[in-house]
């Protein structure tokens, strides 16, 4: 049995765990601040707050930021388009005045009787 990078025994065939390895931070002071720089999807799931898994179905459905792929593997997000889609998706709770919406009150309203 193969030994992983703890010492101990454990993993699979490759001598490989993926399942019980913690998930690795991204220190996004490392990024560099040009609109041209290329960053991955891990970068870019710290960025936007969200899991890979997230940005794997939304390229899968063809939408969010744009990407490119490199030798049919590795994805790659330029930071100019990921700061022109994060701009370009609505803000919450911006309304300019409350609304005046009246409450009848709880629950379903009563049959009237005949």
């Amino acid at each position: 049995m193969y030994a992983n990078e703890t010492g101990l025994p454990g993993g699979n065939r490759h001598g490989v765990d993926h399942m019980s390895r913690l998930p690795r931070v991204v220190d996004l002071t490392q990024v560099p601040a040009v609109p041209w720089a290329w960053v991955d999807e891990r970068v870019y799931s710290a960025i936007r707050g969200c899991s890979v898994k997230v940005l794997q179905n939304e390229r899968r459905l063809n939408i969010g930021c744009r990407f490119r792929r490199i030798n049919g593997t590795s994805v790659r997000y330029k930071l100019g388009d990921i700061t022109a889609f994060l701009e370009s998706q609505p803000g919450g709770g911006g309304a300019t005045k409350p609304s005046n919406l009246t409450r009848r009150g709880p629950g379903r309203p009563r049959k009237s009787l005949p």
